[in-house]
């Protein structure tokens, strides 16, 4: 799986795909960031993401923040302080970021970020998952995708269906979802919900009402806890987890473009703010 990286003229975007994901979850979202002047990096983290043709064994959870930190400062060297931003886990390693880099993150874009597994589509023994995680069944079992795969769209869930039963990998993400992996993010969401209060920068939180993964608990606590003095929070209602790929992909573009806008040209309107 490639990385994507858009050269522009403006300030820099880094974009991390979600667990066991890869870069064209973020690749419409780079396109508009990219078209509006930012270079945007969307990397493929190795032992972190799923390709076809990656055979990585799943890292700790340190390896992963270790990698995107990598990517960051590799980034800030070319172009300077960076938009750090990413969907579901990513999102979550944003966060960790900006804990770790201070003034080398400028802003986050947190897209259905997951502090918390419990959403409306997650399997009724979700509340095990953190105690198995912890045994070594977690070697042994895995959660597979299932309808609605993160989408809304019925044309695109399909497509993602089809995506997933051809190769077992997916514009939505990998088939299969190891129970070793969801408790590396878990161990990754206590170390980040820990240092909320810690994070300063500007923070856009993007969140579908009906997400089947993340319920409004995670945006909700992200708003109430944050230590930025500029906190945009948008709820959406005709998408589920994948922003990104889904029915309101067009206005979570429009949305990460402008508040880039806004800090950019520093418009007296940017209080802190919770919509």
């Amino acid at each position: 799986m490639k990385d994507l990286f858009l050269e522009g003229r403006g300030s820099p975007v880094l974009l991390l795909h979600g667990l066991r994901g890869n870069p064209m979850e973020l690749q419409l979202l780079a396109q508009r960031l990219h078209a509006a002047g930012h270079t945007v990096s969307v990397p493929f983290l190795p032992g972190y993401g799923h390709s076809e043709h990656d055979r990585t064994p799943l890292a700790r959870s340190e390896r992963w923040t270790e990698l995107a930190k990598e990517r960051l400062d590799g980034l800030v060297r070319s172009h300077g302080p960076v938009a750090a931003g990413g969907i579901c886990i990513g999102a979550n390693l944003a966060l960790r970021l900006a804990q770790l880099s201070g003034e080398s993150v400028s802003a986050l874009l947190l897209i259905s970020t997951t502090l918390f597994y419990d959403g409306w589509n997650l399997p009724s023994y979700r509340w095990l998952l953190p105690i198995a995680g912890c045994t070594p069944l977690r070697h042994c079992y895995s959660l597979r995708e299932k309808d609605p795969y993160g989408v809304k769209n019925v044309r695109i869930r399909e497509w993602i269906a089809r995506q997933m039963e051809n190769t077992g990998n997916s514009a939505a993400g990998a088939r299969d979802l190891p129970l070793t992996a969801i408790h590396e993010a878990y161990r990754l969401m206590r170390v980040v919900k820990k240092g909320l209060r810690e994070i300063s920068q500007p923070a856009l939180i993007l969140h579908a009402a009906e997400d089947e993964i993340a319920s409004l608990r995670s945006p909700t606590l992200l708003a109430g806890r944050l230590g930025s003095a500029i906190i945009r929070k948008t709820i959406f209602s005709n998408s589920y987890h994948m922003l990104t790929l889904d029915n309101d992909r067009d206005a979570v573009a429009r949305a990460s473009v402008g508040f880039l806008r806004e800090l950019a040209e520093g418009a007296p309107h940017l209080a802190r703010r919770l919509a």
